[in-house]
């Protein structure tokens, strides 16, 4: 086989090998953690997010996790890329409507960033990290 047979079936390879991000057209599903950074400890919890397209570059999205009161949706809008930075605007549920921040960027197949929330006066306050991936195969 000549290199350029071999590099095209190298490149085939990797490619199904890799778990996709993004569905033809559709939601993008992500999993993974989340660490809110605390002075009586940091809490860890499990994440799962769900990005729906609304446009060029922008996606609705919505944060399932589970905190000391139970489960909890928190939704909102992201912008940027699906291969690099991204970053978005959420808002809580509840009565409480707080509002969040987070950015960061997808590099080896994996989402790393942090996230904020909006203080009363509108300052930005960093709260902690987010790690999502694409869900394993079962």
């Amino acid at each position: 086989m000549n290199r350029r047979v071999r590099l095209s079936l190298l490149a085939g390879i990797l490619l199904l090998a890799a778990p996709p991000l993004v569905a033809a057209e559709g939601d993008v599903s992500l999993e993974g953690g989340f660490v809110w950074e605390r002075e009586d400890g940091n809490h860890q919890g499990d994440l799962k997010a769900t990005l729906t397209p609304a446009g060029d570059g922008e996606w609705s999205c919505v944060f399932n996790f589970e905190w000391e009161d139970g489960p909890h949706a928190y939704a909102g809008t992201c912008r940027g890329s699906l291969s690099g930075e991204l970053s978005g605007d959420i808002v809580s549920d509840g009565e409480r409507a707080m509002k969040f921040k987070f950015s960061g960027a997808f590099k080896g197949g994996g989402f790393s960033g942090t996230h904020g929330f909006v203080t009363e006066e509108g300052e930005l306050r960093n709260s902690g990290t987010l790690t999502l991936a694409a869900p394993a195969k079962s």
